[in-house]
């Protein structure tokens, strides 16, 4: 989402505060991209600290962006758990017996009560 925002503060690459004031940032998955007149730089959401927002047409904006991602996570959340609770299905019975063969004990060439000629 993109807004005019008053204050942002980030933690610079020398892991010292760094403010900026009026500037157009871009809210992203990878984190925070400012916009001001020297250049255009990217903030991982570790590093940001601090952002506010007075004008009415972006605070309005920004909390309806805010409210409509923490209902899609606690949807996406609650059909998760749906789905961690559920058993996986039962194979098939042949697909079981197929996996009972394969995993049998091998037989013993030398021994001498094992038919070697029986299946």
């Amino acid at each position: 989402m993109q807004a005019t925002t008053d204050t942002v503060i980030v933690r610079g690459p020398d892991g010292k505060p760094k403010t900026f004031e009026g500037v157009t940032t871009l809210m992203g998955n990878l984190g925070l991209f400012i916009k001001h007149e020297e250049s255009v730089e990217m903030y991982v959401w570790e590093n940001v600290l601090y952002m506010k927002w007075t004008d009415l047409k972006a605070r309005e904006s920004i909390w309806e962006e805010a409210l409509a991602e923490l209902i899609a996570d606690a949807f996406e959340d609650e059909w998760d758990d749906d789905y961690e609770d559920e058993e996986p299905p039962a194979k098939p019975k042949a697909e079981v017996k197929e996996e009972a063969k394969s995993t049998a004990e091998p037989t013993n060439s030398d021994d001498p009560d094992v038919n070697p000629y029986s299946s």
